[in-house]
């Protein structure tokens, strides 16, 4: 008779287990290791704040290499830096103003932001031409980017009320998004207004236990494989290089082929909604919120002495229907007609940058000023849009600026 040892079999056991535990867990660390050298895990800078929402991590930087694959045209990644108030800045904002300096602050989502090096995006230009316009009359300006993924009015009136007001603010630029009447309806299921209807508290919420899943293309009912999904998405290198390879070489649709970027158009569209010619009354209701929310802001701005600009976000396919700059556009221009009468009701100067790029956009293929198969500028577009900044800026009877610089010969 075999003599049997179950205390020796249980120890055998329990070493098979930790040794292929531990190899488990080492394969997956060494996937991760790797696939980090490839792709970068997105909106991994983002974090929860009690107030605003979300904000970027204060004090962290962040490398972007999402582009270079599709546009050879931008073959570089480059680095954010983000400060302590979580702005895309290189310093600490100071609360305390430099004498003679004019402090401009930019609100705005990703296009404020800038999918472009820093010194690049729109704010740095706006603040680099007028300093250089100003540099002999004792004149600073301070143009400070606060531009934040899906950061909308709702978020702007918060930031302004109760942020920016300690920093002694003279101008702020509200730049609205085509997506703008869609986040404040996502912030409206968690925002707690005060005693008179003005945003108090926009709550973060829990992307793990809510009924919903907003993403790029949509809102999904959060399923249990999609919430699986969406905490791979946040925290695995693999998994995205994974997706990325599906995406450029598996992606297909029904007939086999590659998507095209109008037909990819086509499958947000329900996210722009507002870029509908005709509204449903659910997007009417969303968009009059909106409008109201501008208004309880420009409202504030001047009972604090605050001087406030509009504009607004031109998508390419508000010009064509094609990526080659052909065809009927996919999306109306309803949206920055409708900001325009919304600011020549509160006698709010507006850039209506849809109009001012038109014949610099219109009929150029996307990737001219824009990303391959995204709906962000790319360089040479922020490059004309800040253009057109400058010029309504420094355009005297829309009174932005302070009246000495206006005095300034700003041709030598």
């Amino acid at each position: 008779m075999i003599p049997v040892y179950p205390k020796k079999r249980f120890y055998t056991f329990i070493l098979i287990v930790l040794v292929n535990l531990i190899l488990t867990i080492s394969l997956i660390f060494g996937m991760e290791f790797v696939s980090s050298r490839f792709i970068s895990k997105p909106g991994g800078n983002l974090v929860s704040h009690s107030r605003l929402n979300h904000t970027w991590r204060p004090n962290s930087v962040q490398i972007h290499n999402e582009w270079i694959a599709s546009n050879p045209d931008f073959p570089h990644p480059y680095t954010h830096y983000y400060n302590r108030q979580g702005w895309l800045e290189k310093y600490d904002i100071q609360k305390k103003k430099p004498r003679s300096t004019y402090r401009v602050f930019y609100l705005g989502d990703s296009f404020i932001e800038g999918t472009c090096p820093m010194d690049q995006s729109l704010p740095s230009i706006v603040e680099r031409r007028l300093n250089d316009m100003a540099k002999d009359n004792k004149l600073m300006f301070e143009v400070i980017n606060t531009g934040t993924s899906s950061y909308s009015p709702t978020i702007f009136y918060l930031l302004v009320r109760y942020v920016l007001m300690g920093y002694t603010p003279d101008l702020v630029v509200i730049n609205i998004d085509m997506t703008d009447d869609f986040d404040d309806w996502k912030y409206s299921q968690t925002l707690i207004r005060d005693n008179d209807g003005n945003p108090e508290f926009s709550l973060s919420r829990n992307i793990y236990t809510d009924l919903f899943i907003d993403t790029e293309n949509k809102v999904l009912r959060a399923t249990l494989w999609k919430k699986i999904q969406l905490f791979l998405i946040h925290n695995s290198y693999t998994y995205n290089l994974i997706l990325y390879i599906k995406k450029k070489f598996i992606s297909t649709n029904a007939s086999g082929k590659k998507l095209l970027p109008n037909e990819m158009a086509q499958k947000i569209y329900q996210r722009w909604s507002w870029c509908r010619s005709n509204w449903d009354d659910f997007t009417a209701k969303n968009v009059k919120n909106t409008f109201d929310l501008l208004r309880r802001l420009t409202t504030f701005c001047r009972q604090n002495n605050i001087k406030i600009m509009f504009t607004s976000v031109p998508h390419y396919w508000q010009y064509a229907g094609n990526e080659n700059g052909t065809g009927k556009p996919l999306w109306s221009n309803r949206p920055h007609y409708d900001i325009s009468n919304l600011s020549k009701e509160l006698d709010v100067p507006y850039l209506n940058s849809f109009e001012k790029l038109k014949p610099l956009i219109g009929g150029t293929p996307q990737k001219k000023f824009y990303y391959n198969g995204n709906m962000h500028f790319n360089p040479r577009g922020y490059a004309v849009w800040a253009e057109a900044h400058i010029e309504f800026l420094t355009t005297k009877e829309y009174a932005l600026l302070p009246e000495p610089f206006y005095s300034i010969d700003t041709n030598k």
